[in-house]
């Protein structure tokens, strides 16, 4: 990997397609995660001594990072480090979004971080989600870009919305707490509403959604639908804990996003959503141990391709 296109990306300056080929070379082998971290320093020095003396006051913020596989703890904790170079600066003239630099997080497989936002907005990010956000926010407006799962708490700014875009939704918020599910891979949304309220804008039409306290918005035959929450269980995923409480068929949906899988289903009656699981696991104990407890539950079998990263469910 080029050392200049690492520090465009430490300085928020790649395109999508760079960002990409990025994480890929970081998740290939440790060796490149250390040569990161080494050149993460290395920046890190270098761009406390050039910060000019016009800044009057500069925070790193810090990104603390939930471990879920143990076996990727050091690492883990270097890469979302070097991820998040996180300030907020006072400069004697006012923001445009031109001036601003943009930083992204990626969250591998089988893990979550959590971050706090220049506003002190707290985001947990989960298994294979990006989040895109601003350094700090241009006056009068707040807006965040996600591909994945997030659960947000926004700070309270009646002047100033909390706005998270995905692919083809945008979830708007003055000061409360919500979780949005919005993997581009998957055909499926959610946005989940714990505090406050949140109106939901659909980019193709631009109709809007509000949501109340303990009601969610789902994609039910291409249109959003508000049913009510059921389980709060359904965000332990931020401690490190997955529920389900749905058709094995969407459990199954699930763990592939979150462990970067393919999984392939050949049992009918899993395809046909006629069996249902209710279950809780530790996200740590990793997903062979889930699969092993699922089915042992409700009677299937499945072989594991590790040269394909492929699972076949019988």
């Amino acid at each position: 990997m080029d050392d200049k296109l690492l520090q465009l990306y430490f300085e928020g300056r790649t395109t999508d397609e760079q960002s990409r080929l990025i994480t890929e070379w970081l998740d290939a082998d440790e060796v490149n995660m250390k040569h990161y971290q080494q050149l993460c320093r290395l920046y890190e020095i270098s761009f406390w001594h050039e910060v000019p003396e016009v800044i009057t006051n500069s925070v790193l913020k810090k990104v603390k990072f939930r471990h879920i596989w143990q076996k990727a703890i050091e690492v883990a904790a270097i890469f979302i480090l070097g991820f998040i170079l996180h300030y907020w600066i006072h400069l004697p003239f006012v923001d445009t979004e031109e001036d601003i630099a943009m930083q992204t997080i990626y969250v591998p497989a089988g893990q979550n971080a959590q971050l706090t936002l220049a506003d002190g907005s707290q985001v947990w990010l989960n298994a294979g989600s990006t989040l895109n956000f601003p350094t700090r926010f241009a006056k009068g407006k707040r807006k965040v870009s996600l591909n994945g799962e997030g659960f947000f708490e926004v700070k309270a700014n009646k002047d100033k919305p909390f706005i998270v875009s995905t692919s083809n939704y945008d979830i708007k918020a003055l000061g409360t707490s919500f979780n949005v599910r919005a993997y581009k891979q998957s055909k499926d949304f959610e946005a989940a509403l714990l505090t406050g309220k949140v109106e939901i804008t659909d980019h193709a039409t631009n109709q809007k959604l509000s949501l109340t306290p303990d009601n969610r918005a789902i994609l039910e035959n291409k249109k959003l639908v508000v049913t009510p929450m059921q389980h709060i269980d359904y965000f332990l995923w931020r401690k490190g804990i997955l529920y389900f409480d749905e058709s094995l068929m969407e459990v199954l949906k699930k763990l592939k996003l979150y462990f970067d899988v393919n999984i392939q289903i050949n049992n009918k009656f899993i395809i046909q959503n006629k069996i249902h699981s209710t279950a809780k696991f530790r996200t740590r104990d990793g997903l062979y141990h889930i699969l092993d407890v699922l089915q042992l539950t409700h009677h299937f079998t499945y072989q594991k391709d590790d040269e394909k990263n492929l699972i076949i469910i019988n």
